[in-house]
């Protein structure tokens, strides 16, 4: 006769729905737990109970890759988004394995890193990485997605921020509060993103009608002293300043704030400020930061449902996921009454 989960529960000791749960490759029980009563299970001579997600399941890396690690330690995406990645990951019937990654090491270093993790695919935190970093993955052979970096002119499956639809909402949004001078603050560590966020600042420039004045670039360190050197250093060397600045991110733009204050002058009065990623510290700082907000619990499950169906099948065509953003209005923009609002199509 057949057994049954409750025979199996009685077996091994744990409680009914907890074997149901493992045989059915549901969440609810903790990863080393679930390990221990599949080999039990396995031990049994039952493994034909267990669905086939569970039999062949195995691990999914998740890589961090560091190439300086200014940006990658103080990203806000790597904590809120491994909730979701390792959730995901369980459902499918894998786990999470951790693999570190620096741009120090040797191409031999990682390739044996990646080689001893026995990953079935892996999941890459490349908001540092340029496309010459991608080679190890490639010659893996293993199946990968990239997150929070599109790499838009490569054949790379990515989830990323919309950074052309929250660039122009940012610019759009000080537009109709009046602005008509919008400077830029630039960080000096480069990432694609951030100059995505570049370019589309000056393309929305010309499609509001407003010239791109480089004098209103206003290129800054990373740290929160470096943007408040490089800020206070400029409104000393020019008299005349924008009445409004968009910064790469919320680190830039809330350092920036700090800094005008420090030379005397007022946000939002004398100066506005728009930030990007809507992090804590937008709250925080005074006045608040209006800033750009991108649903971070998405990227997670985006990127391991789309790394699944490229390990389930091969394909040729590369699929890139564009995670919208949100307009978050806080106190850090004044309306100025000169310009009446306009639409704009």
């Amino acid at each position: 006769m057949a057994l049954k989960a409750k025979d199996i529960a009685e077996m091994i000791g744990v409680s009914t729905a907890t074997v149901s749960l493992v045989l059915n490759n549901k969440p609810g029980v903790g990863e080393l737990r679930r390990q221990e009563i599949i080999r039990k299970i396995k031990e049994l001579g039952c493994e034909y109970m267990l669905k086939e997600n569970v039999v062949n399941s195995g691990s999914i890396g998740f890589v961090v890759y560091k190439r300086r690690g200014n940006i990658v330690n103080e990203s806000p995406f790597f904590t809120c988004i491994l909730e979701g990645i390792n959730y995901s990951v369980s459902k499918y019937g894998y786990h999470l394995n951790f693999i570190y990654l620096d741009k120090k090491m040797s191409a031999e270093e990682q390739e044996c890193l990646l080689g001893n993790a026995h990953c079935k695919g892996l999941i890459i935190f490349a908001v540092e990485m340029q496309y010459e970093d991608l080679a190890v993955f490639k010659e893996s052979g293993l199946p990968f997605v990239v997150l929070d970096n599109s790499f838009q002119e490569n054949d790379i499956d990515a989830v990323a921020i919309n950074n052309t639809q929250g660039t122009s909402k940012a610019l759009l949004h000080l537009y109709e509060m009046g602005h008509r001078d919008i400077g830029y603050l630039r960080s000096k560590v480069r990432i694609n993103s951030f100059d995505e966020r570049y370019m589309v600042y000056k393309n929305q420039l010309k499609r509001l009608g407003l010239a791109f004045n480089r004098e209103y670039v206003v290129d800054v360190g990373y740290s929160e002293n470096e943007v408040k050197q490089g800020i206070l250093n400029y409104l000393k060397s020019n008299s005349k300043h924008p009445t409004a600045f968009f910064a790469e991110n919320d680190l830039i733009g809330c350092s920036a704030i700090h800094g005008i204050q420090e030379a005397g002058l007022s946000v939002p009065d004398d100066i506005s400020v728009v930030g990007f990623d809507d992090r804590p510290i937008s709250e925080v700082v005074k006045p608040g930061l209006t800033t750009i907000n991108v649903p971070k619990n998405i990227f997670g499950p985006a990127a391991v449902d789309l790394l699944i169906s490229k390990m389930e099948k091969a394909r040729e065509q590369s699929i890139k996921i564009e995670v919208g953003t949100n307009l978050i209005i806080r106190e850090s923009v004044k309306k100025l009454e000169n310009h009446p609002e306009e639409k704009t199509e």
